[in-house]
């Protein structure tokens, strides 16, 4: 590997994890209580970098095995002409699977927990680190198809976009595990929540692809616009939550 192919790769690195990292720090910040050490969290943000992300690929390697349909990743905003294929996996595969592996991320990070905050926060941890590398794979592969513009491009919209909607989503389900550890109960719901949320997500992000040909290029936009606006409801709610 050369000294460009490793400055390329650094800066595709440092675009994806940088912002998580910025946006973990951010929620850590919140509320007046003891905040969750560093080391807590950088254990179970590796764990949803690397070990997350490892098993969500298996796991939906395998749901496709077993339904006999082509092996496909998830959605990209700007793939055209996306198959019923893509839509299955995108919608109803994918936010099961990936936020079953986050879950089980957060439940091996379950002794660091010592109230139904570090839920919340340890959940959006997990879920942050599973955005990183999966906005590397997106934004590398922009960049060597595409180029800078569709490189930085890329990173801009899935920066303040699936970037927090992992972080949220996983949020939810880390905060129900949390209180069924330490007040009873089930955390079955808030996983489900959570699915409902990244299925949303991924229905606004596909959005153009559905339907670009009766609106064109603005269903693209539209989608997006619906994204943002459920991100942002989600992030808030989530902070006010690790704020009281």
């Amino acid at each position: 590997m050369d000294e460009n192919s490793v400055l390329t790769l650094l800066i595709v690195a440092l675009s994806s994890f940088a912002p998580a990292l910025i946006f973990l720090n951010w929620l850590r910040s919140g509320g007046k209580g003891g905040r969750e050490p560093w080391y807590h969290l950088s254990v179970t943000f590796l764990f949803g970098a690397v070990f997350a992300v490892v098993i969500a690929i298996s796991l939906e390697m395998l749901a496709m095995t077993l339904l006999s349909l082509p092996i496909v990743r998830e959605y990209d905003i700007f793939s055209k002409n996306p198959s019923t294929i893509t839509f299955l996996m995108v919608i109803i595969v994918a936010p099961f699977v990936e936020e079953f592996a986050k879950l089980f991320g957060l439940m091996k990070s379950s002794a660091f927990m010592n109230q139904p905050r570090s839920g919340l926060v340890l959940g959006a941890a997990v879920g942050l680190g599973f955005a990183a590398t999966e906005n590397m794979l997106y934004e590398g592969s922009a960049l060597m198809q595409g180029g800078v513009l569709l490189f930085l491009t890329t990173a801009l919209i899935r920066s303040f976009s699936s970037t927090l909607m992992h972080g949220s989503a996983t949020s939810v389900s880390g905060y129900g595990y949390a209180r069924k550890r330490f007040e009873g109960g089930s955390w079955v719901p808030y996983y489900l929540l959570a699915v409902l949320m990244h299925a949303t997500f991924n229905l606004f992000a596909s959005f153009g692809g559905l339907f670009e040909s009766q609106l064109g290029p603005f269903a693209n936009i539209i989608g997006l616009a619906f994204a943002f606006v459920l991100v942002v409801f989600s992030v808030r709610v989530v902070r006010t939550r690790i704020i009281s």
